[in-house]
């Protein structure tokens, strides 16, 4: 009984989310400008749980009314950035890594945020010695 009233909580919240949510959106720069609200939704809840952060990161508002956003406000840097990682991924997943390894399963990517990110604002990176590629073409690593 427990698990249904909490799923019911949810269920409830997130439809209370979903109408403060425009209909159609402006200002879409890397995602389709016509993406259906149920489409786009679950990409930014995505971007939300890769980084840790809430709308309010990229987008102009404060607080949980999303209906007093400005979603297609580029005020804040963050979204800038968002975008070139957006196309980052695209462009790793499209044209760098067709032919290498197994193909990511129908509907999904081999790269994510989360790939990098793992849940952090930051990329999280392994420790170490700092090394640097001596060429693009090169395969080999030289210590700095």
């Amino acid at each position: 009984m427990r698990i249904a009233t909490a799923l019911s909580v949810v269920m409830l919240s997130a439809a209370g989310i979903s109408a403060q949510i425009p209909e159609t959106f402006t200002n879409l720069q890397v995602l389709p400008k016509q993406i259906p609200r149920r489409d786009l939704v679950p990409i930014m809840r995505n971007f939300a749980l890769n980084l840790g952060v809430r709308c309010q990161h990229c987008h102009v508002g404060e607080g949980d009314d999303l209906s007093k956003f400005d979603f297609a406000s580029d005020a804040r840097p963050a979204k800038a950035v968002a975008r070139k990682m957006l196309r980052m991924v695209t462009t790793i997943n499209d044209q760098l890594l067709t032919g290498v390894g197994e193909p990511a399963p129908a509907g999904t990517q081999k790269v994510t945020c989360f790939t990098c990110h793992r849940g952090a604002i930051k990329p999280l990176t392994t420790p170490g010695e700092p090394r640097q590629w001596t060429s693009p073409s090169s395969t080999t690593l030289r210590s700095r």
